[in-house]
């Protein structure tokens, strides 16, 4: 099966090299259709359909963001995905906020290009939008995932392409998602459950500080202890003396 792409993007050169990697080195992919600008795009869809969109957030006439509005409104169940060389919190928000699937910076590896063509694959064969779940509902049950994952492995490396790679989603875009979802980066959060468990350790259990460093995700003790201090406000010593339950 191949997918069917309009590429949005203003700049002739660019759109010529996503469709060269796209087609011929990604292959299982036809460029369908090529816009200018989101008012084209809107223009060609009146007359074809297509599988995806890919577009540029900045561009003259209508840009990007601008486009995924009008589409939620036209065509609510066609994938959008962001290319942007911006890597601006406010523009990837925006695109979450109007359901872009996914969100890539320039420059776009092959790798994760190809990762997110064989999301929008999968995505098309399961049919009828209708039988997912809404938007809002998938993405609480992502961020939701996304805890537990943290919560079961404090104790080791947690990466965000591990994390992301988990729940089938670019690393980028889940961090963006994160933070929309719970206000709070997504690396703050993995600090703030790790010295949740910091603390637990050190009230209840007499373990050795080192011992708990580890537990916590920390094999390198004084780096664990500077942390420590700088996000509880005292030493983990000072901690268990004024909070030990035993």
């Amino acid at each position: 099966m191949k997918l069917n792409i309009l590429l949005v993007e203003d700049e002739s050169t660019i759109r010529s090299g996503f469709r060269k990697v796209l087609e011929d080195v990604i292959g299982g992919v036809h460029v369908a259709g090529e816009a200018s600008n989101g008012r084209e795009a809107l223009e060609w869809l009146k007359s074809h359909t297509t599988d995806a969109v890919f577009t540029d957030i900045r561009m003259k006439e209508m840009n990007g963001i601008d486009l995924i509005k009008r589409l939620k409104e036209q065509s609510p169940a066609l994938p959008v995905v962001i290319i942007s060389g911006y890597n601006d919190f406010v523009y990837a928000r925006e695109a979450i906020r109007y359901e872009a699937v996914d969100y890539l910076l320039k420059p776009v590896e092959t790798a994760e290009l190809a990762q997110v063509v064989e999301r929008l694959k999968k995505r098309t064969l399961k049919g009828k939008p209708d039988s997912s779940p809404p938007k809002e509902a998938e993405e609480r049950q992502v961020i939701r995932r996304v805890k537990e994952l943290i919560g079961d492995r404090l104790e080791q490396d947690i990466s965000l392409q591990y994390l992301a790679d988990q729940v089938h989603l670019n690393h980028r875009y889940l961090s963006v998602l994160f933070k929309s979802e719970t206000g709070q980066n997504l690396s703050d959060y993995v600090t703030q459950v790790r010295m949740e468990r910091a603390k637990q350790l050190l009230k209840d259990t007499q373990m050795k500080i080192q011992d708990i460093a580890k537990l916590s995700g920390y094999p390198n003790v004084k780096y664990f202890m500077h942390l420590f201090k700088q996000n509880i406000g005292c030493t983990p010593s000072e901690y268990r003396e004024n909070n030990n339950t035993i």
